[in-house]
């Protein structure tokens, strides 16, 4: 059985209420205050209760990221199938669960390092989300949050493991040139989950000190993106990448260092995709026009 989508991703944090300025001032994203206390922020997009939550810890980190399964046959199987791979596979306790909104809960790593945490079933959906910067939706739905990238420098190994264990399909394979004289070139695989986004998931084959190479929050529109870039440079957070166009997903978005040096896309116009009538890629461009990296002042 495969993923269905990305459902929530954890971040441990020295700051929650840096957190908590920059979810709902910057992104736009609804604190859920009923979720939340001195120990932790939970953020909304739309009617799943909690999407990216912000955890208080002595590190900025990735805590988790949570793949959502279609039901409990299917969360089952998964589990089955990391085990069957050689996952250490841990069933989260009840309480555990009900604090993420979910019905059932496992945890594991990948081969990686990376924590991922399986389950199914959202509990307390509601619909009644509201931006406090007034942005009508985000592009979720059951394609998830958006997606994640996270390292792997044991690319290969991991990148079998998201396909052999939790089903993951091919999007696309990115191979750009080494950042630095003498170092590999740099590889990015981008994965699907069972649905139409074109990738829930992507391994970089390069180390990253906080654990998540970047998340997504996907908007409907340019105006969304440029108002967002607006209040981004009003306020000062320093751009890991500028405007720009992706070429295998067509994402208009730019890259922004949250807190802790966790770095968020913000973009629009993903395309979609129907996987009967898909060959994955493989590319050495990766945008149209834009995304140049910068390093933010220290």
């Amino acid at each position: 059985m495969s993923v269905a989508s990305l459902g929530y991703i954890r971040i441990s944090s020295q700051d929650i209420d840096a957190w908590r300025s920059f979810g709902s001032e910057i992104l736009g994203l609804m604190v859920n205050e009923s979720a939340s206390d001195a120990k932790r922020v939970v953020f909304r997009m739309d009617q799943h209760p909690a999407r990216l939550i912000v955890e208080a810890a002595e590190q900025d980190k990735l805590a988790a990221a949570g793949w959502e399964y279609a039901d409990k046959a299917a969360f089952d199987a998964g589990v089955a199938q990391l085990k069957a791979a050689g996952a250490n596979v841990e069933m989260g306790a009840a309480d555990v669960a009900a604090q993420l909104f979910v019905t059932e809960l496992a945890s594991a790593e990948d081969p990686a390092g990376n924590p991922i945490e399986l389950y199914y079933g959202r509990t307390d959906l509601s619909n009644d989300f509201e931006s406090p910067l007034g942005i009508a939706e985000f592009v979720t739905g059951d394609m998830g949050m958006g997606h994640l990238v996270v390292p792997a420098p044991n690319i290969d190994e991991t990148h079998e493991f998201y396909k052999s264990a939790l089903g993951f399909g091919d999007s696309d394979n990115l191979t750009l040139p080494a950042p630095a004289e003498g170092a590999p070139p740099m590889n990015i695989r981008f994965m699907h989950a069972a649905n139409p986004r074109h990738h829930s998931l992507a391994l970089f084959n390069y180390p990253n000190p906080v654990g998540i190479v970047h998340l997504i929050l996907e908007v409907p529109s340019i105006d969304e993106v440029g108002a967002c870039l607006d209040r981004v440079n009003r306020a000062g957070f320093p751009l890991m990448s500028t405007l720009g166009r992706h070429c295998n997903d067509n994402m208009l978005s730019f890259y922004v260092f949250g807190p802790g040096g966790i770095a968020v896309e913000y973009g629009c116009e993903g395309q979609q995709f129907d996987w009967q009538n898909f060959t994955p890629t493989e590319s050495t461009v990766g945008d149209f026009w834009g995304h140049e990296y910068v390093i933010p002042e220290s």
